[in-house]
């Protein structure tokens, strides 16, 4: 058994936060015979048998328990969270309540681009495989970790997107296989600065024994240098460099070495996703799903077959010769950068939301490489004047998604593109990057099926 499992019945509990990882862990909670009471200073709609709550603001009743769950959207220095700490009562989050409750292996991966794609990636692998498998955690569209237990047994592999916030209260979770994609600045109006972010990041291994793995992008130095931390199996994945453990890109060829001879996996020209950055997340999910005890064929079918996840990258349609791309996942100025070198037609681009503390000058460099930009959300007016120091002024600022959808249509020419690529958070205007991804969407088909709002 690798994880210290916990005896909830009868235990008190109180959920904080009554999202949808919130209602995850307090169904998992109550299955388990735990007392559970759940609180939310929001008024979202709840509706779980056996679950007593609160909503509209928290009240003495949340301290009344031995153990707090904290939602990942809280802040640590969240006022309840101080006055829990001062009154002796433990602070875990939902991951670590699931972890304990779960009796099978977990293969993790955080990292501040291409999680959700690596984890999709791991989890079709292990079904090609014939190796059981669930797929959970911060992923969107998905479904928590909490939830993945409900209806998973000892014998799956759970596949779990992990974040900052969530491995913030982490205490003996431990994934036998752990990665990081890759770490750059993110989140910077929570983690204060990008030392704290990088800790938080390789966390991720701090409970790892030496029969687990660690898997690191060769690539990036910052990444590869969590290797000096960790007691794991250290594998590597890498488009640049030979690696001695692990997965690698030389000339066409993808190979997974062992130390004791080199396989060849795939070309790369198998690879259906677009992009280097996607070609790492392959390598990235391949080198996990061998050491899960995936068979080669497998892993090769899936790279050649496996067209990405909603909202990344997303092909929605063509109209008039001008495909209209979906990328509301990308919320910080690298995974811009990255999605936009993976075009290959002229764009027409809308971006902008909400900034987390971020280097929006960087991002409107890419920006300029557009025939026309339009920009949405609190961050317009300043990325509008970081373009207009580029002398770059084939830009307009919309004030919705169907007016952005609008604009950029009547700025595009058949054989161009049209993407959304916020670079930003989506809080501004949206509940998440997903609703984000549907109202454009929404606003593409009404172009397509000629029904204009303005």
């Amino acid at each position: 058994m690798r994880n210290n499992l916990i005896d909830l019945r009868d235990k008190q509990v109180t959920v904080l936060g009554l999202g949808r990882s919130g209602v995850a862990v307090s169904k998992l909670l109550l299955s388990k015979g735990a007392i559970v009471f759940g609180s939310d200073s929001g008024n979202p709609e709840v509706s779980i048998k056996g679950l007593d709550f609160e909503i509209g603001k928290h009240t003495e009743r949340v301290f009344n328990s031995k153990l707090i769950v904290t939602s990942p959207g809280i802040p640590q220095d969240h006022w309840v969270l101080e006055e829990a700490r001062k009154r002796g009562i433990e602070i875990i989050g939902e991951i670590e309540v699931a972890s304990r409750v779960f009796k099978g292996r977990m293969i993790a991966v955080t990292g501040t681009n291409g999680k959700t794609t690596t984890c999709a990636l791991i989890k079709e692998m292990l079904d090609g495989g014939g190796i059981k498998a669930a797929l959970g955690g911060n992923i969107s569209p998905g479904i928590p970790f909490s939830e993945a237990v409900l209806y998973s047994d000892e014998d799956t592999i759970i596949v779990v997107e992990v974040s900052t916030f969530q491995l913030e209260t982490i205490k003996l979770f431990r994934p036998f296989i752990g990665i990081i994609t890759n770490i750059t600045p993110d989140h910077l109006d929570r983690h204060k600065n990008f030392e704290t972010y990088v800790e938080l990041k390789r966390k991720l291994f701090i409970n790892q024994k030496e029969d687990d793995y660690c898997i690191l992008n060769y690539d990036q130095e910052i990444t590869k240098e969590t290797h000096k931390e960790v007691k794991s199996q250290v594998f590597f994945f890498s488009v640049k460099a030979r690696v001695e453990h692990g997965t690698f890109l030389i000339e066409e060829n993808v190979f997974y070495n062992n130390q004791v001879k080199s396989k060849l996996l795939f070309r790369k020209g198998d690879v259906l996703l677009p992009g280097m950055h996607n070609l790492e997340n392959v390598l990235a999910a391949s080198a996990a799903s061998i050491l899960a005890g995936c068979d080669i064929q497998s892993i090769k079918e899936v790279v050649k077959h496996f067209s990405g996840v909603p909202h990344r990258l997303e092909f929605i349609c063509t109209i008039n010769g001008i495909d209209f791309i979906n990328n509301s996942m990308c919320t910080n100025p690298v995974a811009f950068k990255r999605s936009i070198e993976s075009l290959t037609r002229p764009f027409i681009l809308i971006c902008g939301g909400r900034n987390k503390n971020l280097d929006l000058e960087k991002m409107t460099k890419t920006i300029t490489k557009a025939k026309y930009t339009v920009i949405i959300g609190e961050s317009a007016v300043s990325i509008a004047q970081f373009l207009q120091k580029n002398n770059y002024m084939k830009f307009s600022i919309a004030k919705s998604m169907d007016a952005a959808a609008e604009v950029a249509y009547a700025n595009a020419s058949a054989g161009d593109t049209v993407i959304l690529s916020p670079g930003a958070s989506s809080f501004d205007m949206f509940k998440d990057f997903a609703d984000r991804g549907n109202h454009f969407r929404e606003s593409v088909s009404r172009l397509k099926n000629g029904k204009s709002k303005h």
